[in-house]
């Protein structure tokens, strides 16, 4: 008995160590720490702040990049008629959502190629400000449907992390 826990002890070291070896080798390896606090960062440029528009900033990759915004700013933008997109499951979205949001599910619009999800938002100007929303709380799906909302040419893209419970919170309209 102690032979084969010894011997599981072994090869789950050389395991671990390969596995650490392999990732640093590698061109495409994974980063072990992350900073991610940029991710969920409000701009501090924002709209609400009456001086002059953030500055639009590229990404590595030539897109410009989504903004994090607040929900006074959300609110702002929904009442200037600004469109909402829900990246929710089509179930989830109709138990409730922000009226006159329409929803784009997240796990169907990433299955899509550049092409088939330029196709789904045809009917969006590129030059329409969009703000992307989920659930709220640990819901990431707004952040990451907003950065593919830019990769496709949108150029004024808002997301709004707050989501749906912030907005119920603040007794702002649903459906």
């Amino acid at each position: 008995m102690k032979k084969t826990i010894k011997e599981v002890i072994i090869i789950l070291v050389i395991s671990i160590v390969a596995g650490f070896t392999a990732n640093a080798l590698s061109p495409k390896g994974i980063g072990l720490v992350g900073d991610y606090s940029e991710r969920f960062a409000i701009d501090s440029a924002s709209s609400k702040t009456g001086d002059k528009p953030a500055q639009k900033q590229r990404t590595k990759e030539g897109f410009i990049k989504p903004v994090n915004i607040t929900v006074e700013d959300a609110k702002k933008f929904y009442d200037e008629g600004m469109l909402f997109i829900d990246g929710r499951d089509a179930a989830e979205y109709s138990q409730g959502h922000i009226k006159g949001a329409i929803n784009i599910p997240y796990k169907e619009f990433m299955a899509l190629t550049p092409e088939q999800k330029a196709e789904r938002m045809k009917d969006i100007p590129k030059d329409r400000k969009i703000v992307s929303y989920c659930g709220g709380g640990d819901c990431e799906i707004s952040i990451d449907n907003a950065y593919e909302f830019a990769r496709i040419g949108y150029e004024d893209v808002g997301i709004y992390l707050g989501g749906l419970l912030e907005w119920k919170a603040k007794g702002y309209p649903t459906n």
